[in-house]
């Protein structure tokens, strides 16, 4: 009411019996089954927000840290990837997670080193084991996060990402912390 924007959905909170890496992606597991059905809730929310325009990105973000905003982003790629292309990127290079909670190595080719020119696209984008849900690590972290997200190479990055996938989703960090945010949801509005 305070926004003056529209509910899309509301996610329970659960202090799960499994690990923290379980409930970051229990949609695909539906190991807590009220969060799973709460996150379709959310999934359809956002289809049904934009059926003249569907929404191409997706930026979610949190105030502060350890609000929940890296689980909302994987399980909500999970949801959307039962229906579209999705593609999930990391681009909280400051405390990145998704390579953690996907299961490939933290080193392994990302975003960095798509941004950078030094890894091809190919080896960039993992596929989430059995589902359809493609997603790019962060790479290692630059020495400056917010110039990389800011830099013109980045723009043709996401550009050719858009064009390979129906939807978009960014795991970014919080805004109270840092300006990454709100340079990319400037940037993924272009």
């Amino acid at each position: 009411t305070k926004l003056e924007a529209p509910l899309l959905g509301l996610l329970p909170w659960i202090r799960s019996k499994h690990g923290k890496f379980e409930l970051q992606r229990a949609f695909s597991e539906d190991k807590e089954h009220a969060f799973t059905e709460a996150v379709r809730t959310l999934r359809t929310g956002v289809l049904m927000s934009a059926l003249d325009s569907p929404h191409r990105t997706i930026l979610v973000t949190s105030s502060l840290p350890e609000e929940g905003k890296t689980s909302v982003a994987t399980n909500l790629a999970l949801a959307l990837a039962q229906l579209k292309r999705t593609c999930l990127v990391d681009a909280d290079m400051r405390r990145p997670q998704l390579a953690k909670i996907l299961g490939v190595d933290p080193n392994a080719p990302g975003l960095s080193q798509l941004v950078a020119g030094t890894e091809p696209q190919e080896k960039c984008i993992h596929v989430y084991r059995d589902s359809n849900l493609s997603f790019i690590p962060s790479g290692p972290v630059p020495a400056n996060p917010l110039e990389l997200l800011s830099s013109r190479r980045f723009g043709e990055v996401l550009k050719n990402i858009e064009e390979s996938f129906d939807v978009v989703i960014f795991d970014s960090p919080p805004v109270q912390l840092v300006s990454d945010a709100v340079v990319l949801a400037e940037r993924s509005r272009a």
